[in-house]
């Protein structure tokens, strides 16, 4: 019986869980049981078919939260990864923002990516106070750049628009326009699937590895011969570059750009998300992502089914509930969300056999 059992569970592991990584290649797979193929292959289709099946409303809050999590991403990559903190990260969503306000319409992918570009090159410059400071001196140095950010959204006219911003035409594509969020929905798929999948890669490379050990002990990882000047540079680069594609899309998705959208409570917001979610995985993003930027629409729309004699009392207590949510989920679960989820994972791996 126990022979039996052995051969179900091996043939099941061979199958379907994942089994034992042996080479770089198969730990860089993005799936690398059948089962994980089919899944993957099928979880695309149904990104392609999701407009489908969505109210407008629906698509847009499902494009808010794929842009927060391609945000959020850069900065777990940043935060998770390399172990550098930030707090200027809605300074680089600013960025890319103007920059593609002025590039949209016809030319709204070359200014979206233009954008992230921009917000790569200030992020390599802030990147150096990192060679020399960390923890919460680089903390402060990232909060004084978004405080510089604020002002330059608010004073610089001639590229921000001041106050008032600017305002978008809908963007296009082979002159198709994009005006609705389930035609907008494909181009934030066109820019955000590879990014995604570029992350999930890196981490599984000989610089996601060299970033590991620098958020580890960074005079181990030089010791061990990482170059820390270009670790540290290109975390704080490429963190900005997602944000500032970001940035983008969420541009296009408003429709404008004031200095509004991009305060410090933004960068505090996308900070929760690497928390909640579980710093330095793919996952945590979109999982920090949805909690963060979901949750308070089904607060929203919890207070409103009181009505309209309650719906003011209780905007208040909405507030204290999603922060009060996010306290006792951190204090019963430390790894975030995808801690939660590896746990269940782990647990139907192996169901219903022994082991």
């Amino acid at each position: 019986m126990y022979a039996l059992s052995k051969a179900l569970t091996d043939a099941f592991s061979r199958r379907f869980a994942r089994a034992v990584r042996e080479t770089y290649r198969e730990d860089e797979a993005y799936a690398n049981t059948p089962l994980g193929r089919v899944a993957l292959w099928g979880f695309l289709l149904f990104l392609l078919l999701l407009p489908a099946f969505l109210s407008p409303y629906l698509m847009y809050v499902t494009l808010l939260v794929s842009i927060g999590a391609l945000a959020a991403l850069g900065l777990h990559l940043l935060v998770g990864g390399a172990g550098l903190i930030s707090l200027g990260h809605a300074a680089f969503l600013g960025l890319g923002a103007y920059t593609a306000s002025h590039l949209a319409g016809p030319l709204a992918p070359l200014g979206i990516l233009l954008g992230g570009a921009v917000a790569g090159a200030v992020g390599l410059v802030l990147g150096l106070p990192s060679l020399r400071i960390k923890g919460v001196y680089l903390a402060i140095a990232t909060l004084a750049f978004q405080f510089l950010a604020d002002y330059v959204f608010k004073n610089w006219e001639g590229f921000t628009g001041g106050i008032r911003g600017r305002t978008l035409p809908p963007p296009e594509i082979l002159g198709i326009k994009l005006a609705r969020p389930e035609e907008l929905w494909y181009l934030v798929l066109l820019l955000a699937l590879p990014l995604f999948f570029y992350g999930k890669r890196l981490l599984s490379t000989r610089a996601g590895r060299g970033w590991f050990a620098v958020r580890d002990n960074d005079l181990s990882a030089q010791v061990a011969g990482v170059d820390l000047v270009r670790a540290k540079l290109f975390a704080f680069m490429l963190s900005a570059f997602y944000a500032g594609v970001a940035g983008g899309l969420l541009a296009q998705l408003y429709r404008a750009v004031t200095p509004e959208y991009f305060p410090l409570t933004v960068s505090i917001q996308y900070l929760a998300m690497v928390i909640v979610g579980g710093a330095g995985t793919v996952l945590g993003s979109v999982l920090g992502a949805l909690a963060i930027l979901l949750v308070p629409e089904l607060l929203n729309a919890l207070v409103g089914a009181f009505g309209p004699a309650y719906a003011a009392s209780l905007a208040a207590w909405r507030n204290v509930a999603f922060g009060g949510l996010i306290l006792l989920f951190l204090i019963l679960e430390p790894r975030g969300l995808v801690g939660l989820w590896g746990r269940v994972r782990d647990y139907f791996r192996t169901w219903p056999l022994p082991y």
